[in-house]
């Protein structure tokens, strides 16, 4: 699937409505280039998505596992625990968020290995995510960082201080970052390469 490589891999979950080809993935690689990045495909499934982040886990071994908004919920479970976890915008309560974004079909922002065009969100959906969270812990990683954007428009200050909160009992490190929103940027990137040092 992917060749070998000298460096230690990074793995990147991408977040909802995304895919394996987001472009946050390549601004990984280009601003953090001391790690071989690859970037599984999960799906709207926690139970699926997660079993996929282990596969990958256990195959690759990585170094690093990062994930944005619903990736950084996944990198919270992921069953992995020789790995630093930086979660981005990761939402605790995924539910506030699917709420928030509404019932209803949407686009994929980019083209999907396996060639689906778009996703539904209903209430069956927000139910499974509800008892994931119930069914399952959180796994710590060798270190363990929550970034949090300051102005993220689609999660909101309030819903991302409880995600804080709730992640930090845990035993995240919590940063909050100014300046970017929910999608991960270059700002929030650099955080990112001073914490890991």
């Amino acid at each position: 699937m992917y060749p070998e490589t000298q460096k230690p891999y990074g793995i990147y979950v991408h977040g909802l409505g995304s895919g394996a080809a987001s472009s946050t993935k390549s601004s990984l690689c280009t601003h953090l280039k001391e790690y071989e990045w690859i970037a599984p495909e999960v799906t709207e499934d926690p139970y699926e998505s997660v079993a996929i982040i282990d596969e990958w886990a256990q195959t690759f071994k990585p170094a690093l596992i990062a994930g944005t908004s619903l990736g950084g919920f996944y990198t919270l479970f992921a069953n992995y625990t020789e790995a630093v976890k930086i979660a981005v915008n990761a939402t605790f309560q995924m539910e506030i968020a699917l709420r928030k974004l509404g019932y209803g079909h949407y686009q994929y922002s980019c083209e999907r290995e396996n060639g689906e065009k778009q996703y539904t969100i209903d209430e069956p959906m927000i139910r499974k995510f509800i008892q994931f969270r119930q069914e399952k812990n959180i796994v710590l990683g060798k270190r363990n960082l929550a970034i949090f954007s300051t102005a993220d428009e689609l999660i909101g200050r309030e819903n991302s201080k409880k995600s804080a909160a709730a992640l930090e009992e845990t035993g995240f490190e919590i940063v909050w970052c100014d300046k970017f929103g929910h999608r991960l940027n270059e700002r929030a990137v650099k955080k990112i390469s001073e914490w890991l040092g």
